[in-house]
């Protein structure tokens, strides 16, 4: 056998209604209702099977903290080798100007791990490592037992044994109708909830976005005139951005580069460019009447704007931050994606039977594609050669060849159609008078003959619930490539779909919320070269790190270490978020045994003082010390803030009650246990309770 060695290097510096007036009338919540036509345009995951193979016998070595703290280091680099098999680990900042060279509390980090051939170099393919990422909570460095006890834990899935950051799961987040955005952990196993995390909104969301590196994410709140911004490593609205009194924002595209994030202010003849560093407006540009839809370039040089009741595009070259060229097009222009292969934008036109192909770098329209009324959507597979058209009066998709700007072939779909999402094998289309999707194989679109299949996704269609349709995507990609996750609004369900089933393998629910979008928060580890794994981490606290790896073939285990240092640019470990205050109204006084009796308690808001009401997670664990006895509830909200258990206690002592709510950050672990004496109930009281139970029956 190999002997492993520790090698540190460090390197240097729509209800639908059915009027034909050919206007847009209005728009609600976000959706662009147009009875042009009586259309609403609008844009089981299984615990992780880690231990799928015995960990009764890992391979691994004995482990030395091999981590300095000197801030001058640019990158850490450290190395583990076993059985012919180079492991390296680094952790070093995304942003190297900032005067610092090392991790740091609030700022985006990358994590990344190389597997290579030990002897030759060469990269090696073995798969997607899994790993995790711990405070220490001492400075004993994670040895053999404690490094293989870690990494048994965190790959059980269980609450109990959650890393401070997980390299291999993601998050699915709803935005609702209830003026919040919920985060849900799938991989979460043996959990009463699967609900992480409750943000609110100063008002309904409309569009959405994540920032490039999956840390900010930007909500247009249409009815609000403004943008809401969230920190999606501290679960907090960090700011909302003012965009006048009836501007109306509503879609939102992200720059290529990710330097800038464009909205479209619907009420308005204007688009503005907020800088997702500052979350700031940094360029007002005046374009024509809304609805508008955007399109970059995919080398960020422009920017195309479609303008619904103007009939024109507004292209902005991005080098001079101007309107180049206003471009008409046909009547009522809703639907606009650049196509890659052909560099050129595509616009399609609810009104009309032409859509415009304008090339970018002419600054003019250089073709047109015959079409139908009642086109909605229209987006390119992942090859960006053929663009789906959705033609929502016709209930059809068409094909788009941009090679010779023809439609090569069309077929019917799911009612209503009005959204369209691809994986690298599939196209799903989403229809708002259906509670199914359109399944078609890429292989068969590209050849011009696509022969869909409708899949069961809920018990009701999208229109169902007419005032909650909108323009945020319902239908997102999973990310394990074959997948995809399916938001039922009415229902207040989502579904997980897998590639090849005729229906979906799993549920998870959304909390009584309506779902109005969903979209998926990534921080898993990607292969960005071969056999090289990055993630980008957030950390909400300064210290040592144990980051433990595994490896499953071969069986490879070992625990690396990192340094997060604190903050220089003013963000501190107490910006993480604060757990409620728990106000009791029990425990001064006894109570009897074997009497029901409510247990209720107030959570108040550490920072503003407020009750905080509508938490759907609240939970409350009754011992008796040493804890042989226990129980545990799920509480009801009788008031805002205000929530309550019925509790009866078996025998006189000395109880303990404690308050958990893990979307409200407070676990357990971080509660006072409030003490509660119990006393034998008179014989009288028991009498009494007996024959109130016997009348009730």
């Amino acid at each position: 056998m190999a002997i492993p060695r520790v090698v540190v290097l460090s390197k240097r510096p729509k209800g639908r209604f059915r009027d034909r007036t050919l206007s847009i009338t209005s728009m609600m919540s976000g959706a662009v209702y147009l009875p042009v036509i009586g259309l609403w345009i609008s844009g089981v995951l299984l615990t992780s099977q880690v231990l799928a193979d015995p960990l009764s016998q890992p391979k691994i070595a004995p482990s030395r903290d091999v981590v300095t703290s000197h801030s001058k280091v640019v990158e850490q680099v450290q190395q583990f080798e076993q059985d012919g098999v180079r492991i390296e680990f680094s952790l070093r900042p995304i942003e190297t100007n900032k005067g610092h060279q090392e991790a740091q509390v609030g700022e985006t980090a990358l994590a990344q791990f190389s597997l290579r051939d030990a002897r030759t170099g060469q990269p090696l393919l073995l798969g997607r490592p899994k790993a995790w990422m711990n405070a220490r909570l001492s400075e004993t460095v994670a040895g053999e037992r404690t490094c293989t006890d870690k990494i048994r834990s965190m790959a059980s899935g269980q609450f109990g044994s959650r890393p401070d950051v997980d390299l291999n799961s993601y998050a699915i987040v709803t935005l609702n109708h209830d003026k919040t955005i919920t985060f849900i952990n799938p991989h979460v196993a043996f959990s009463p909830t699967k609900l992480e995390h409750i943000i609110s909104l100063p008002g309904i969301g409309t569009d959405w976005l994540l920032t490039k590196d999956g840390r900010f994410l930007y909500v247009t709140l249409s009815d609000e005139g403004a943008i809401a911004v969230i920190d999606t490593t501290t679960y907090r609205l960090i700011t909302t951005i003012a965009t006048g009194a009836g501007s109306r924002p509503t879609r939102l595209v992200l720059q290529p580069n990710g330097r800038a994030i464009w909205v479209g202010l619907d009420g308005t003849a204007q688009v503005v460019a907020l800088d997702p560093e500052t979350h700031s407006v940094t360029k007002t540009i005046v374009v024509g009447e809304g609805p508008h839809a955007l399109a970059f370039s995919d080398d960020s040089a422009y920017v195309a704007v479609a303008n619904g009741m103007s009939n024109t595009v507004s292209l902005i070259d991005l080098r001079t931050v101007s309107v180049r060229a206003t471009i008409a097009v046909g009547r009522t222009p809703v639907a606009l994606s650049y196509g890659n292969a052909a560099k050129r934008f595509y616009v399609g036109s609810l009104n009309d039977s032409v859509m415009t192909v304008i090339d970018p770098a002419a600054h003019s329209q250089v073709s047109t594609i015959s079409t139908q009324p009642g086109v909605v959507a229209l987006r390119f597979e992942p090859t960006g050669r053929f663009a789906v058209v959705v033609n929502q009066l016709e209930n059809k998709i068409s094909i788009v060849d941009t090679a010779t700007n023809g439609i090569i072939g069309s077929t019917a779909v799911v009612k209503d159609p009005d959204q369209v999402t691809f994986t690298e094998r599939y196209a799903y289309v989403r229809g708002i008078e259906s509670e199914k999707f359109s399944l078609i194989d890429l292989a068969d679109l590209r050849k011009g003959k696509p022969a869909p299949v409708d899949i069961q996704a809920g018990q009701h269609a999208p229109s169902s619930v007419p005032d909650q349709l909108g323009i945020a995507d319902m239908i997102v990609p999973a990310p394990e490539g074959n997948a995809v996750l399916v938001a039922n609004a009415p229902d207040q369900t989502l579904y997980f779909y897998q590639e090849g089933m005729m229906a979906p393998m799993g549920t998870f629910s959304n909390y009584k919320r309506i779902p109005r979008g969903i979209l998926v928060l990534d921080r898993s580890l990607k292969e960005v070269a071969p056999g090289v794994y990055r993630a980008p981490v957030t950390f909400t606290k300064a210290g040592r790190y144990d980051v433990p790896l595994l490896i499953d073939r071969p069986r490879m285990m070992h625990c690396f270490q990192a340094v997060v240092g604190e903050s220089t640019t003013g963000v501190s470990t107490a910006a993480a978020p604060k757990p409620p205050l728990v106000r009791t109204d029990f425990g001064t006084e006894p109570i009897l045994t074997k009497i029901p009796t409510a247990l209720t308690f107030t959570l108040i808001d550490a920072q503003t003082k407020q009750p905080i009401s509508g938490l759907r997670d609240v939970q409350v664990l009754v011992f008796e010390p040493p804890g042989s006895w226990q129980q545990r509830h799920h509480a009801r909200e009788v008031e805002p803030g205000r929530y309550t258990v019925m509790q009866s206690f078996p025998h006189a002592g000395e109880y303990r009650v404690m308050v958990q709510t893990v979307s409200g950050h407070l676990r357990y672990a971080q509660g006072t246990a409030v003490v509660q004496q119990v006393v034998s109930a008179t014989p009288y009281s028991e009498k009494q309770m007996q024959r109130e139970e016997g009348l009730r029956h």
